[in-house]
């Protein structure tokens, strides 16, 4: 099999379409036709000899050996559009360019509405999309540059060694109640910490959280009795019962100004969440990602 004798625009048909597993979207994608992407992928499968991708009941399945070029395709396409579209100078001011954030309502919550307020000064041009952070690092999209940065809390993110990442927000916990609850006052003890009904705010789906980690190395354990991935469905469930919600410092001042709820103090000893930032280091030099970092520490 000699380089050579590929078109190597067949590449982008290929990756397209392991992409999007169906040839529509893929010939959308790549700005060309239906029939053109169709006759791509029977010239990606005669040279390689191999179906590549095959039509099942879910949609087009890859092949193993379309799984594993894929790989390698989509690490060599990653560095020629960097080496290609480098970036020497970043000029905010004038810049049209698009972030992707992979984050959690508390930054949406905290941190973006700053952000953009300030983009209207320093670069009006400039666009943020929110990616929702799910349960897993999404390492594949921070390179091949689909994703920009993660921001999130580490209790739920486990950050490879690969990965660039800084702890840029150390911030306590605190509990909100509604605002007529009179069993609990500017401060919550131990005993009802664990004795109250808890709202579990819990974005990613997860089980438990650091909160419940220090409890069980005391032996204790809160009694969770509803789940809520929402920060407004938490805040109403409690506004209007006698739950608590534990939650950052932060986001509890802003439900409490919002809802008629109390922000209420933890037990001194609890735990701390910790938001950190992870990028790739094929990026690290970029200068619209560094200002982008840079801008973000400082609103922090």
């Amino acid at each position: 099999m000699k380089l050579h004798q590929l078109d190597l625009n067949l590449l982008l048909a290929f990756d397209a379409l392991m992409s999007q597993r169906n040839v529509t979207r893929a010939a959308q994608q790549c700005f060309i036709s239906q029939p053109a992407m169709s006759h791509a992928l029977n010239r990606l499968r005669q040279f390689f000899e191999d179906p590549l991708l095959v039509r099942s009941a879910t949609g087009m399945q890859p092949t193993q050996r379309a799984q594993s070029l894929h790989q390698a395709v989509r690490r060599a396409l990653t560095l020629l559009e960097q080496e290609l579209g480098r970036e020497e100078h970043f000029e905010p001011a004038s810049s049209r360019r698009r972030f992707v954030i992979s984050t959690t309502d508390y930054v949406e919550c905290v941190l973006i509405p700053p952000l953009i307020n300030r983009l209207k000064t320093l670069a009006p041009g400039v666009r943020i999309e929110i990616d929702i952070l799910r349960d897993q690092l999404p390492e594949a999209a921070l390179a091949n540059g689909e994703v920009d940065l993660v921001l999130g809390f580490d209790e739920y993110m486990k950050v490879p060694a690969s990965l660039c990442t800084e702890t840029w927000l150390t911030e306590p916990l605190a509990g909100v109640v509604a605002a007529d609850h009179s069993e609990v006052g500017d401060a919550l003890t131990l005993t009802q910490l664990t004795a109250l009904p808890h709202v579990f705010h819990s974005p990613l789906g997860t089980r438990e959280a650091s909160i419940d980690t220090w409890l069980a190395e005391q032996g204790l354990k809160r009694q969770i009795s509803v789940n809520s991935q929402s920060y407004m469905s938490a805040a109403a469930i409690v506004a209007q019962s006698d739950h608590l919600l534990v939650l950052p410092s932060k986001v509890a001042g802003l439900l409490a100004g919002a809802w008629p709820l109390r922000k209420v103090a933890l037990p001194a000893t609890a735990p701390v969440y910790h938001l950190n930032c992870v990028w790739h280091p094929l990026h690290d030099r970029q200068p619209a990602l560094q200002w982008l970092r840079e801008l973000l520490r400082s609103l922090i």
